[in-house]
This record gives structure tokens, sequence and C-alpha cells, in this order.
């Protein structure tokens, strides 16, 4: 509104209306919007020739970007005052050029490097699609030739046990041909396994390269802005004030590359716990920061393979949910596997939504994870826990996942797991809303 009213010749009135807009976001501790309203205000007031009133709220604006490192908001404010200094002080402009160059590249430089990246995914996810194609008919044709197997292992058992003499050799047969079944369900178990690892080791590089970028960008300036400081030492009249931006500004610099340094140390070391195999032993775990972890996880994969998703994301945790003992790793596969199953089924949503909630009734605590999907058909919800069913296209699925999950959750830690579901296709859920939601309840051990 106020920019409108000064647009439309009403200045007061759009002044009032910023200095409200400016209240609100410092109550609500919104410093994005901050930043923008500050940018507006600094820019009406160059139009109104009050150039020391710009400065101070481009300072502000520059101040609110940096804080939140909105990019956006850095590149319009330094501009700004690299323009109105540029009269006025020439090293100050020069400052605000080069934090104007800084904050360009993050925008825009970072595009090149992210197409580069895209296509390379692009290329991998293919070379994986063909891989999965080729391992799940390799799959297929070994199943058949197993129940083919297993036919003929029956119907010589039928007739050797018509003979009593025949007995001990049909047992024998039989008793290899189950351990060759065991044999092919643990190797797909594994596999299934470590498609859960690579979705992790996705996420992790994705959520890992934020960071790097700041560091890099962050260590790029300082070096700059050293340059200029050593200059301006060597002067025989020397601008304090200017040494004194020039130091702080460095100071601001090493403290950022200092806390996202620390940032991708935390990933990396989150990154090889993961990494090691599960010992099968329960240890006492905070339930919330480990359904926060998996679920930042799934979602920087996410975006990894689709840096147009339009996925929301919601979280609900149970502040007063207590620590139980689990098999983290265990748990953290059966979390990655909904979460994965949740942003497939809203692929074709208009506004996608899953949502992820911890509570604790009783000695249970509780896991949900919902979306707003296309729902499943009753048919589904029968077999969903199934070994090998899936409702994904050839070599997009091994449907093992939901059933290792249901293993993990009712063998491994003596819980249970169910799926709610309303299918959009059935007219009877008109007005009943669509989606999925499976539940996870876990006994609250008491240590």
């Amino acid at each position: 509104m106020g920019i409108i009213q000064f647009r439309l010749g009403n200045r007061s009135l759009g002044f009032e209306n910023l200095h409200k807009s400016i209240s609100g976001e410092l109550k609500n501790n919104d410093h994005r919007r901050l930043a923008d309203s500050y940018s507006a205000i600094s820019g009406f007031f160059k139009e109104t020739k009050q150039l020391d009133s710009c400065i101070f709220y481009a300072k502000k604006g520059l101040g609110e970007g940096q804080a939140i490192g909105y990019q956006k908001s850095i590149l319009i404010n330094s501009n700004l005052l690299a323009e109105l200094f540029e009269q006025k002080d020439v090293h100050q402009a020069l400052c605000y050029h080069k934090i104007a160059k800084a904050a360009n590249d993050e925008l825009y430089g970072i595009k090149r490097i992210q197409a580069l990246q895209k296509s390379m995914a692009d290329e991998q996810e293919r070379q994986r699609e063909i891989e999965t194609e080729r391992i799940a008919k390799e799959n297929r044709l070994t199943l058949y030739s197993l129940f083919a197997g297993l036919g003929m292992v029956l119907l010589i058992a039928s007739i050797l046990y018509r003979n009593n003499r025949q007995k001990q050799k049909a047992n024998i047969i039989l008793e290899k041909t189950l351990s060759t079944l065991k044999s092919t369900r643990a190797q797909l178990i594994q596999s299934e396994k470590l498609a859960s690892l690579g979705e992790l080791t996705a996420g992790i590089a994705h959520e890992i390269q934020n960071p790097l970028n700041f560091v890099n960008n962050f260590s790029e300036l300082s070096v700059e802005l050293a340059a200029d400081l050593k200059e301006e030492i060597k002067k025989p009249e020397k601008d304090w004030e200017l040494i004194d931006d020039l130091t702080s500004d460095l100071s601001q610099n090493q403290e950022k590359i200092n806390h996202h340094g620390k940032r991708a140390a935390s990933i990396v070391k989150g990154m090889l716990e993961h990494s090691k195999a599960s010992t099968g032993k329960k240890e006492l775990t905070d339930i919330n920061a480990l359904v926060d972890e998996y679920t930042r996880l799934a979602y920087s994969n996410l975006c990894s393979k689709d840096n147009n998703s339009t996925v929301a994301l919601e979280t609900h945790f149970d502040d007063s949910l207590p620590k139980t003992e689990v098999i983290p790793q265990d748990i953290g596969r059966v979390l990655l596997n909904l979460m994965n199953n949740a942003f497939w089924a809203v692929k074709t949503v208009e506004k996608p939504l899953v949502t992820i909630k911890t509570q604790k009734a009783g000695n249970q605590i509780i896991i949900k994870v919902s979306d707003n999907g296309t729902g499943m058909s009753d048919a589904t919800k029968a077999k969903v826990f199934q070994p090998f069913f899936t409702t994904k296209p050839t070599g997009q699925g091994t449907g093992l996942g939901l059933s290792l999950a249901y293993d993990i959750v009712t063998k491994g830690h003596g819980g249970t797991i169910e799926v709610l579901s309303v299918d959009g296709g059935n007219p009877d859920s008109i007005g009943k809303g669509v989606g999925s939601e499976f539940i996870i309840m876990l006994p609250w051990i008491q240590v």
C-alpha cells in the first residue's frame, strides 16, 4: 500500500504505510520483508532528493540483507549506496561496488554452475535408470527361474512323497531351494538399503553445497578488502574511518566464513555417522532430532533432483517428546522411504504438501507422514506392505521399501505401522479430502 500511494503521488500516506510495515516486520522478526521495506523507502527518499535519509535506510536494508544472506536486497542497496557515494566518498563507493558485485555473482553467476550440475545430474539419472532397468530385468528373470525351479521341486517332491525310499533326497532338494530363495531375498533387501544410502548421499551433497558457496564468496571478498586495507595503510594521509570500515567488514566476513565452515563440518559429521553400518543395537535417541534430520535430507535430495520442485513441507514436533531406545539408522531408513514415497505421491498435485508430525500418546511415540496426493484404493492399501508390491513404473521401485520398513518397525522395534488413505479417483471420496498418511507407533522405553 505504501508503494502504491507513493506512485499515486500521496507521499505522506505512502511513507506512513511503509513505516507501519517496518514496525510490523520488526515485531514479527521478518528480516526478509524488512529488508525489502528499507529498500523501498530508501528509493523513495532518493526520488525526493533526501539523500541523507536515503543513505540511512539503504544501509539498514543492506544490513538486514547481509544478516540473512538475502542477495537481492544486498545487490539493490549496495548499488544504491555505491551510486550515492560516488561524488562524496570514492573509497566507500568502491567498497559498496564490491559488495554489489559479490551479490550479483551469488545471484546470477551460480546459475551457470547449476545448469552444468543439472546437466550432469540428468545424465547420472539417465544412467541410473538404465542400470535400474537392467537390474530389474535380471531380478525378474531370477525370480522366474526360482519360481520355475520351485515348481519343479514341488513336482518332484510330490512324486517322491509316494515313494518312501526317496523322501530323504526330496528333503535335501527342498532345503537347497529354500536356502537359495532366502539368499536372493537378502540380496534384494541389501540393494534396497544401498538405494537408501544413495538417497542420503544425494541429500547431503545438496545440503553441503550451500555453506561452501558462502565460504568461497566471503573468502574472495575478504581478499579484496584486505588489499584495499593494505593500500590505505600505506598512504601518508590515512582515512581512519575507511580503515575502520574495512577492518569491520573483514571481521564480519571471517565470522561468516567460520559460521558456514562449521555448518559444513556438521553436515560432514552427520554424513559419516549415517555411513556407518547399523550395529543392530538400540540407542537412547531424540526422535524429534532424528525425524528432523532425515526430513531435511530427503527434502534436499528432492531439490537436488528437481530444482523447480514446488512441494511444501510442514513439520509439527511435540516438544515434550521423551527420548526412547531405537536403532537410529534403521528408523532413519523407514523415514527416508516414507518421505520419498510421499514426494512421489504429490508429483501431479497442483499445490503439493507433505506433513510430518510427532506426538506422545500414553506409552507410545507416534510419527505421522502424510501427503495430499491422489491416495490409494482399498486393494492397494491391502498389499502396500507386501514384498515386491509397487505402484511405481517398472525400474523405479523394487517393491521392498515398505516391506522392509514394516519389518524394522514391527520385528525390530516391537511397534506398529499402518496406512490411512482416501482414493482421489473414488466418487465416494468427494468432500472428504484425498491423500495418504502413514502412522508409526513405537513403544516408549523408559531408561
